[in-house]
């Protein structure tokens, strides 16, 4: 019988405090496994950079560091994100995939759907926290700012003590 996992899935946000998507999967009690997917077309924008680049790569070394000493290492991948969920599929029963809400542009916004698409397909539960102020699916925006000071005033989510 395959090991159910949930996935806590990097995206800009590389950091282990004030990570409410890895706070949340750690507290379900199931193996967890860190992830990043390295997205070689989002590497190919126009907007993206070596700079930037070389400060996610110095970014990914040190979160595996620091999700080592919390129990597992961050696990890197390569490809479009559905096909790395696929081939990790093949290996262990996904039981979530646990990330923040991305405020980007419109690759991220289209690739994102499709996770959305593939985990509804797959019966995968898709946890998703928000990250900033932006606030996602209002009927209308006169209630945002209320919403958004609330979330500002939230105390940050302490890192866990350890991962499955």
């Amino acid at each position: 019988m395959r090991q159910r996992v949930n996935i806590v899935w990097f995206k800009r946000d590389l950091r282990v405090f004030d990570h409410a998507p890895l706070a949340i999967a750690a507290r379900d009690g199931a193996l967890v496994l860190p992830l990043f997917v390295v997205e070689p077309d989002y590497w190919r924008l126009p907007t993206s950079s070596r700079r930037q680049w070389c400060f996610v790569h110095d970014c990914l070394g040190e979160r595996d560091a620091s999700l080592a000493a919390l129990g597992q290492r961050l696990i890197i991948r390569i490809g479009e994100v559905t096909d790395v969920l696929d081939e990790l599929a093949r290996e262990v029963d996904i039981a979530a995939i646990y990330a923040h809400e991305e405020t980007g542009d419109a690759w991220t916004y289209a690739r994102d759907r499709k996770v959305i698409a593939y985990c509804r397909r797959g019966g995968i539960s898709l946890c998703q926290s928000p990250a900033n102020g932006v606030v996602r699916r209002l009927q209308n925006r006169n209630d945002w700012a209320a919403i958004r000071n609330r979330r500002m005033q939230e105390a940050r989510v302490p890192r866990p003590d350890r991962l499955a």
